[in-house]
Formats: C-alpha cells, structure tokens, sequence
C-alpha cells in the first residue's frame, strides 16, 4: 500500500533499517523512528543553512522538543533502505512544527507519520522566546500546505 498524498514534503533523506533498530522478529522497534526523523530534522535545517554550529553554537537559538506524535502504518524490516521525508508544516511566533513520512524506499510503502513541535527558548532559564527571523526565512522554502 502506497500514500503518495504526502510525498510531497520538500526533503528527504535515506537511511538503512541497521540489525540494531530490530526486535528479535527483525522488524523494526518503534524507537528508531525517533532516530531516523531526527536525522531528516537535522538535514533539513542543514540545507535551509542552518547547521547546528550556526544555529545554537553561533546564533545560540535552542530548539527542545515541546511534543512529537507517531503514527505507524506498516512495519519496515531488518536491512530495509527507508526514505523519510520531512517538512515544515507551521511556523509560530515562538515555535515551528515539522511534519515527517517514512517510507520504504524501493516502492514508497508507507511506514510511518509523525510531527515534531519544538519552541525557541533561552538556554539558561528555558524560557520562551520568539523564534529568530532569520531561522522563519530561512525554513520558509520547506513550508508545506496542512495535512
């Protein structure tokens, strides 16, 4: 079963479903999606130029998780090359949300969906703040319509 409604998220990456993401049935644990959503998060914002030196190092903008919500579709096998594609489905005065599809990569069987709000705050007292306009504009482009 395919789901080309979202295949449209503007970024994708690869990754391989590794013996060490399985249960013992060799498919795989619900926790490495975590794993593999990150990777496409972290890529994204690489590609919008904004690394993580750059972002929290540099422009000290801190980015923690506030809530991420996982629906599971079909499970993915051991050795399995997955594409998850992500983009950014809000971006509030304090906070952005990412929305991302896991897919086999061979065929696009659908895997999985999740979202991911983070909110900008100040390291030190962890208190909101707004989200920088130089992070809005450059994470615009990766802007997809709601689901």
């Amino acid at each position: 079963m395919t789901n080309n409604a979202a295949t449209h998220l503007p970024f994708a990456v690869q990754e391989r479903v590794r013996w060490s993401d399985c249960d013992p049935l060799g498919i795989i644990y619900y926790g490495t999606y975590i794993r593999f959503f990150e990777v496409a998060e972290h890529e994204l914002f690489r590609r919008a130029g904004l690394p993580y030196e750059l972002m929290r190092v540099e422009r000290k903008v801190q980015l923690p998780r506030k809530a991420f919500q996982v629906e599971f579709h079909s499970p993915a096998e051991m050795d399995e090359l997955m594409e998850i594609r992500v983009g950014v489905a809000k971006i509030g005065t304090t906070s952005l949300t990412l929305r991302f599809e896991a897919y086999r990569a061979r065929d696009l069987v659908h895997r999985a969906s999740a979202t991911l709000t983070v909110v900008c705050v100040e390291k030190g007292t962890i208190a909101k703040q707004p989200l920088p306009d130089f992070v809005k504009v450059a994470l615009t482009p990766f802007l997809v319509p709601a689901a």
